[in-house]
């Protein structure tokens, strides 16, 4: 958690610095001289999307916090109020473009002719399908990368039920085994009291034999 908040506090810095930036800039339009004035407005287009880009990264690293912490929630309603920010920078340029439209100069504001106008907003429709492309393109990657997790996770499974399988034959054996000693050991126990009995009786036959012999003598 703690390299996302300071991956977040260097993306503020860089959000504070470029809308800093871009605000001079707007403000410095009507200043401009008219033939750099397109120039001008396009860079500031530019920059415009590259803040949006950044409240993006922003807001994906806010979702990397734990959900329902107190840094989590201060931070999604901070990017919230970035774009808002963001949205009234674009409210603020469109209103300084329709200040110069209404000048009698409108014609060298955008390059002596409309399709100077018209190539500027190609352009920005350009970025903006290239913003999404990457977007779509990230998103991808993402669902790549989750189901190549998943795969791994099912491969670790299977490999972990082939080796509870392995243990669970070897208990069997072991049970198996053990089943044929206890066979085997009640079998010579059997066997040893058998001969514990012949040889009781053999002394037994011995001793009267004995006895017999010894009261004959007598």
């Amino acid at each position: 958690m703690a390299a996302v908040l300071g991956l977040l506090a260097q993306f503020e810095q860089q959000y504070s610095v470029s809308t800093a930036e871009i605000t001079a800039k707007i403000g410095q339009l009507s200043s401009v001289p008219k033939p750099d004035r397109t120039d001008a407005i396009r860079d500031v287009r530019k920059m415009l999307a590259e803040v949006n880009d950044l409240l993006d990264q922003m807001d994906l690293s806010v979702r990397e916090l734990e959900a329902g912490s107190t840094d989590r929630g201060k931070y999604e309603l901070r990017v919230k109020s970035y774009y808002n920010d963001k949205k009234a920078l674009d409210t603020e340029l469109e209103k300084a473009l329709a200040r110069m439209r209404g000048g009698s100069d409108r014609s060298e504001l955008f390059g002596d002719s409309e399709s100077t106008f018209q190539e500027d907003q190609l352009i920005a429709n350009t970025e903006r399908l290239e913003r999404t492309s990457r977007k779509v393109r990230d998103a991808y990657r993402t669902v790549v990368e989750t189901e190549r997790i998943g795969t791994d996770v099912l491969e670790d499974l299977g490999r972990q039920r082939e080796t509870i399988n392995r243990a669970r034959e070897r208990l069997r054996e072991g049970d198996a085994d053990i089943s044929r000693s206890n066979q085997l050991a009640t079998s010579m126990l059997h066997r040893v009291i058998q001969n514990r009995l012949v040889l009781l009786i053999v002394f037994v036959v011995l001793m009267f034999f004995l006895l017999v012999f010894v009261y004959r003598v007598l």
